[in-house]
């Protein structure tokens, strides 16, 4: 995972923890799963023609600035789709409408529904990373499902021994 530090004032990154999914010298290309958007599953399923039985306020998250049109399931456990990645052990992604139908004829799945992605060129998030824009930490289930939202950037950084209150972004105290 990468946790955006707080240098990184870019609005699309701020505060942000990133699932890297892949990373080589032709590039990288992970998710953001902290940032809700304002746009509910409900309507991405029905612009799809696919019944949605869950919370009618169950909202989609920015999974980056790239292809936001795109949409991403991210879940938990074993099930796969047509065209799963196995991101990590009972960690899915999947872009195939099968994973969105199966998820919104069962909303209780844990499951996240993320538009667009976050992608770098050649060398970009190794210079990013040498900058100290990003903490490279290992992938922790319970921060992409198990936390609000507000309050997992905090906890990622808690989970590597950081506390956001004594961070800085450049000469102010993160409070």
């Amino acid at each position: 995972m990468l946790i955006a530090m707080p240098t990184l004032v870019d609005p699309n990154f701020f505060r942000s923890i990133i699932l890297l999914v892949s990373h080589s010298d032709e590039g990288s290309f992970g998710l953001i799963v902290n940032h809700p958007t304002d746009i509910t599953v409900a309507s991405v399923c029905a612009e799809a023609d696919i019944p949605w039985t869950g919370r009618h306020d169950a909202v989609a998250f920015s999974g980056g600035p790239v292809e936001r049109e795109r949409g991403w399931v991210l879940h938990h456990g074993d099930h796969s789709f047509e065209g799963t990645q196995r991101v990590i052990p009972g960690l899915g992604l999947s872009a195939s409408q099968d994973a969105l139908t199966a998820y919104a004829h069962d909303p209780d799945g844990r499951f996240r529904l993320l538009l667009g992605y976050a992608g770098w060129g050649p060398g970009q998030l190794d210079e990013e990373l040498r900058a100290g824009a990003w903490l490279l930490t290992p992938p922790v289930t319970e921060l992409i499902f198990d936390l609000a939202p507000g309050k997992a950037w905090r906890e990622a950084l808690s989970a590597v021994g950081l506390d956001a209150a004594q961070l800085t972004d450049g000469g102010t105290l993160l409070n």
